[in-house]
């Protein structure tokens, strides 16, 4: 087997590897190296542990939007390779995350083309995202305090939005951390908090070209439950698994924080 690329990006094969603990000690120790510097890189390895994820439920609605005949067509068209003699699980496991990926490609050609739309669109992006987070997802992540301060710092040079700890502050639940998302021309700023009973629950915002104020609207996605408003520019949504009333009650803190 081949060096773990310490520069280079990683396959999602040499990541299953890991796993299933099949490198020679020497490559386990240097790949852990890099664990500990290349946050990107244990992300994808959290994602591939916890294979069970419902990686199907999340991308359904996508895919029965995909051109299926249109697919099939070529597929059929291309002559059919010999079967191999065996698949282990690291290639069934990359299989799946370039299969997912394949998913959301179909997804963004399937969403609506204009502005509104798609602006009203990227809540339900945030939704099938979020639909794939457990409380696991986010229990080992570094929530120190210097460690937030420079992923709020990270959201204000994307977004453009200056936020601190105190304002995101919700009582009962934990703040976790901030990251940036991307979809076409969107940067979404993702808040993280894992509520104790609840499991994971995430503020989103991202710009808008709306230049009013809007109240605070709920829905429901993915069988989550959904606060949303506009403010000042952006597009704030608060999604988990909180009854209703609760969620109604952090959306309305959260609102007051931060306008």
């Amino acid at each position: 087997m081949t060096q773990p690329c310490l520069h280079l990006p990683c396959s999602d094969e040499m990541l299953v590897a890991y796993l299933d603990n099949q490198l020679s000690l020497a490559e386990r120790e240097q790949f852990t190296e890099r664990l500990r510097h290349d946050e990107i890189l244990s992300e994808r390895l959290a994602l591939l542990s916890h294979s069970s994820l419902p990686f199907h439920d999340a991308f359904e609605p996508m895919l029965a939007d995909a051109p299926l005949a249109d697919l099939q067509a070529r597929l059929d068209a291309i002559p059919e390779p010999a079967r191999p003699a065996g698949v282990n699980r690291r290639q069934l496991l990359a299989a799946a995350v370039s299969f997912l990926a394949v998913g959301v490609l179909v997804g963004r050609y399937a969403l609506p083309s204009t502005t509104s739309e798609k602006e009203n669109n990227w809540r339900s992006l945030v939704a099938q995202y979020m639909s794939l987070y457990s409380a696991e997802t986010l229990a080992d992540i570094n929530d120190s305090p210097a460690r937030q301060q420079a992923e709020l710092q990270r959201v204000k040079n994307n977004l453009g939005i200056a936020l601190t700890s105190a304002q995101l502050a919700l009582p009962g639940v934990e703040l976790k951390n901030a990251r940036i998302l991307s979809y076409d021309q969107y940067r979404i700023a993702q808040i993280a908090y894992l509520d104790p009973q609840y499991g994971p629950l995430a503020l989103c915002i991202t710009r808008t070209s709306e230049h009013g104020n809007t109240a605070q609207a709920s829905e429901v996605r993915r069988g989550m439950n959904v606060v949303y408003w506009c403010s000042k520019g952006y597009d704030f949504m608060l999604i988990g698994h909180n009854p209703p009333d609760q969620m109604a009650a952090h959306g309305e803190h959260l609102f007051k924080a931060l306008t």
